[in-house]
């Protein structure tokens, strides 16, 4: 059975580290897709994270636009600011094919609960809009990702940007207490037997591919979860069907 694949983090513009040349455009990243035979993405523009969400958010949807391989995901910051968040977003959302959301609170200065978010998170369960949060430098921290769920524990939530060594400590009791929390896998199985450990525990459902492109190789993820220790409609599922069906879901 040939495997399918939807990345489910990668992003368009300059890197701040790198093992690739970046794509500065949507055509850029399709290409290197083409190469690898990655069919879908889910994609942010960097400068949504170094220069400015409501800046980036637009030059995400320029890029992006006519790509239908491509789903967007924009980045959010406090609603009470004003500067990303507005009356019509969610009709913003629609007309510009962005099926997900992320935040970097760290490195944009704010905290991630329900007294900044409250309202707006609610809506986001509303819909079924995903939440990406990366753990990575200038993403949340665990203390903050504990705290929202504990708020909000039906919000869907993809982890990416996962560490290796000893990252189940902190993934497993959310993947026990929240069955919305997904684990993007790039990172994740590096870790000898994690991979495979997650989905004993707590099924392929819970996975989603992604390669955190163009920091990471793509292949390198590819490869992992092919030559993983999982039956090959685990693989299928993970590659791009968990994905799939989370985006399927979302109500704009």
């Amino acid at each position: 059975m040939k495997i399918k694949f939807f990345d489910a983090n990668a992003y368009i513009g300059t890197q701040m580290l790198g093992v690739y040349k970046s794509a500065a455009t949507a055509a850029e990243l399709l290409e290197k897709m083409d190469e690898v035979e990655i069919e879908k993405a889910l994609v942010y523009h960097m400068a949504q994270f170094d220069y400015s969400p409501e800046e980036g958010n637009k030059m995400l949807v320029e890029t992006m636009a006519g790509n239908k391989r491509l789903f967007g995901c924009w980045t959010l910051l406090p609603p009470q600011t004003e500067e990303v968040i507005a009356d019509n977003f969610f009709a913003q959302m629609k007309k510009n094919r962005i099926f997900a959301l992320n935040l970097f609170p760290v490195h944009h200065r704010f905290l991630l609960n329900g007294v900044v978010f409250g309202e707006f998170f609610k809506e986001l369960i509303k819909r079924k809009i995903p939440l990406v949060l990366s753990m990575r430098e200038g993403g949340a921290t665990w203390e903050m990702l504990y705290s929202l769920l504990k708020e909000f524990p039906n919000l869907t939530c993809i982890l990416t940007d996962l560490s290796i060594w000893g990252v189940d400590r902190y993934t497993f009791p959310l993947l026990e207490k929240y069955e919305k929390v997904y684990l993007e896998s790039g990172v994740l199985s590096l870790h000898e037997g994690s991979f495979e450990m997650t989905v004993k525990k707590f099924g392929a459902k819970r996975l989603v591919f992604g390669t955190g492109f163009p920091e990471k190789y793509q292949e390198a993820s590819m490869l992992h979860l092919l030559h993983s220790n999982i039956s090959e409609t685990d693989k299928q599922k993970i590659a791009a069907g968990n994905m799939e069906k989370l985006l399927s879901e979302v109500k704009l």
